[in-house]
């Protein structure tokens, strides 16, 4: 298991009614949860059958494929909400993640603990998190290989207000994991610092679009001190 799924394991909650895995792949993280015999249900979904047959061949590898529940639907369709508390779902674009959570309305109804990691747009489903009553509790940053990974622990609740930096960052004082939050401040400046120069030679310096990337920009440089 590499660095970025042993990060999101550690998230998890040690005990609980149940767990799903969204977009499960190669199931790696259920299978860890079966056999450290983890006593609430575990179920793994994904969109099509193709990866879901590698997910069972590799829990019946590991002998554990009776404790998992496998689903083939697009995100929490077939899910029920009653069999589970905790829902993981990784790797994919923050605006996929918000689109799932979006059509599950029953995850606003009850105390279900959220485990996200996206891939892109961290501050998209940072946004939906907090305009639809979820409170971030946990955050975590690593790098491993070329990329910088956030992801976040989230429960109902009412959040504090987010400026625009934090909803990129995250915030600071949630950031209790990991060692490589300077490493993301410093990606989001570079990225930032190309956008305004790419703006400002096209003669866009007046628009609001590039005053916004220059207020994120200086509050980036504030958070990284």
């Amino acid at each position: 298991m590499n660095r970025r799924l042993d990060m999101l394991f550690r998230l998890l909650p040690v005990e609980g009614r149940g767990f799903i895995d969204v977009g499960t792949d190669h199931a790696q993280i259920p299978i860890r949860l079966a056999v450290s015999a983890w006593q609430g249900n575990i179920l793994a979904s994904d969109i099509a059958q193709a990866p879901l047959q590698m997910a069972r061949l590799a829990a019946c590898e590991h002998g554990v494929e009776h404790r998992i529940r496998f689903l083939c639907c697009d995100g929490l369709a077939l899910c029920p909400p009653d069999a589970v508390d905790t829902v993981l779902i990784a790797g994919m674009g923050g605006d996929t993640i918000c689109g799932i959570l979006d059509r599950a309305e029953w995850l606003v109804s009850g105390t279900y603990r959220l485990v996200l990691q996206p891939m892109t747009h961290a501050e998209v489903l940072r946004f939906w998190l907090v305009h639809n009553a979820f409170q971030i509790t946990r955050e975590a940053v690593i790098a491993e290989g070329e990329h910088v990974y956030q992801m976040f622990c989230a429960s109902p609740g009412k959040d504090r207000a987010y400026t625009d930096a934090e909803y990129l960052t995250g915030n600071r004082a949630c950031v209790s994991l990991g060692d490589d939050r300077r490493l993301l401040l410093q990606h989001e400046r570079v990225r930032l610092r190309k956008k305004t120069a790419w703006m400002q030679k096209a003669g866009q310096e007046d628009s609001p679009a590039f005053r916004f990337y220059k207020s994120i920009l200086l509050e980036l440089e504030d958070l990284e001190n």
